[in-house]
């Protein structure tokens, strides 16, 4: 009879935590990334520090390069290759809180952790000398998972403290469709073999995926016997493809005094691979009672 019991984890982020023989991941800073389409128009008042009463318009379909980066929270979109330098707008809810469909007064100068709305328009190596106000209006607005950015557009206000004249303009920008998030999963064969020569115990099964990705096989085997108990190590590395389960195999002899033989183990088998879309670790693990017999 098998006993095994699947704990699927979804691990974010890109720093590790090891516990036992398990993976678990947490979330990592956000970086910044080229969207599929974008624009930024802005437009001022002769009293604008930043605009200088000029008007400006960027956008990837007239060559310009823009990156985008930020969270829920606090988004950052910035023009990072126009000749007179880069231009930057930042935008963020108040701390807590998601940037959603609306419009928000009484934006300041923090956008950081504070209980008012954020924005800050820069460019061309001008910014308000002495901090702004402001307000935006999100248009629209989707998230996939992970905090994938599908689509942005706002339009805002800002003056800078001091001054008689505003800067507007108008942001949005498009990523692709989110792709499917990598998910693996890890099932071992109730049935493995024992070296009558070395007492090496062998065991497999197989790994599934929702993406090709390579799969890292890592956990162990026990056995107790007569009060005695023989440990040993389960270690393979899969080049998984979706559509079918690939197999795994691990061999591994007891690193205690005592060593395996034919009869009952408990294996424990974590499978872990990285998302490199979304930048996190997904693991899945599985634990069986596996019948061995001599090779």
């Amino acid at each position: 009879m098998r006993l095994s019991g699947k704990r699927p984890l979804l691990a974010v982020g890109l720093a590790l935590a090891v516990a036992a023989f398990g993976t678990l991941a947490v979330a990592a800073p956000a970086q910044a990334k080229a969207p599929q389409s974008a624009s930024l128009t802005v437009t001022g008042d002769p009293d604008d520090p930043i605009t200088e009463g000029g008007s400006l318009s960027f956008a990837t379909a007239s060559g310009d390069g823009f990156n985008v980066w930020g969270t829920p929270n606090h988004l950052t979109v910035q023009v990072f290759d126009p000749p007179a330098g880069p231009w930057t707008i930042e935008l963020s809810a108040p701390v807590g809180q998601p940037l959603t469909v609306g419009t928000y007064t009484g934006a300041t100068e923090y956008l950081y952790e504070s209980p008012l709305p954020g924005i800050a328009l820069t460019g061309d190596d001008r910014i308000c000398p002495f901090g702004q106000t402001g307000s935006f209006t999100v248009t629209d607005i989707s998230w996939g998972p992970h905090d994938y950015l599908e689509r942005f557009d706002a339009t805002f206000e800002q003056r800078c403290n001091y001054s008689t004249g505003s800067a507007r303009g108008e942001v949005h920008v498009a990523f692709p469709p989110a792709p499917p998030v990598l998910a693996v999963d890890v099932e071992v064969a109730t049935s493995g073999t024992i070296d009558p020569g070395t007492d090496e115990v062998t065991v497999h099964g197989t790994v599934t995926c929702t993406a090709p990705a390579t799969v890292y096989v890592e956990g162990g085997l026990t056995q107790t016997w007569h009060g005695r108990r023989a440990e040993g190590l389960v270690r393979a590395e899969v080049a998984c493809t979706p559509g079918t389960p690939i197999a795994w195999t691990s061999s591994s002899p007891s690193f205690s005094e005592t060593p395996f033989r034919k009869g009952d183990v408990e294996v424990t088998a974590n499978a872990t691979s990285y998302d490199t879309t979304y930048d996190v670790f997904v693991a899945d693990t599985d634990t069986a009672r596996v019948k061995v017999r001599r090779g």
